[in-house]
């Protein structure tokens, strides 16, 4: 095992451990809908839901912490996501959940997870609100939100 690595070498090691998680859910979401039908994708989507939930919380406690308002202007700075790893100029590096999901044919069904992003900014701020623009799992090159804050 390397001491040091090159921040492409860390991206590497974040993207394997990504794809991973990807098949993963892939395992666990499939296994659920196999045996228990709609109340399975019912049971994925509360436990995405939950998750994102969670994750919120945490960023959310991370920014009153470090003195800062829990706002949209302070989300990026308390994300719980490495720095390195997502975000490529291409399908195989921007998501390396998305790329497991590609590659078991199985998008639709993973387009479940996703709605963690969602539920992460909802939990974190209320009053911010979220819509997909564009997913990398319906096609297109990245996948964008407008996400937006109501103010005071």
């Amino acid at each position: 095992m390397k001491e040091c690595y090159s921040r492409e070498e860390a991206a590497e090691q974040v993207r394997r451990l990504g794809y991973l998680f990807g098949l993963m859910f892939y395992h666990f979401a499939n296994i659920l809908i196999e045996m228990h039908g709609e109340e399975g994708r019912k049971l994925i989507q509360e436990a995405v839901r939950r998750f994102g939930l969670e994750r919120a919380r945490r960023m959310r406690e991370k920014a009153l912490t470090m003195g800062l308002e829990p706002n949209l202007e302070n989300f990026r700075k308390v994300s719980d996501l490495p720095e390195v790893g997502w975000g490529g100029t291409t399908r195989e590096t921007y998501c390396p959940f998305a790329e497991a999901w590609f590659d078991k044919g199985a998008t639709d069904l993973c387009k479940l997870y996703c709605e963690v992003d969602i539920w992460k900014y909802i939990g974190y701020n209320p009053k911010i609100s979220v819509r997909r623009k564009s997913w990398i799992l319906e096609g297109d090159s990245e996948c964008r939100y407008e996400i937006k804050e109501e103010r005071d």
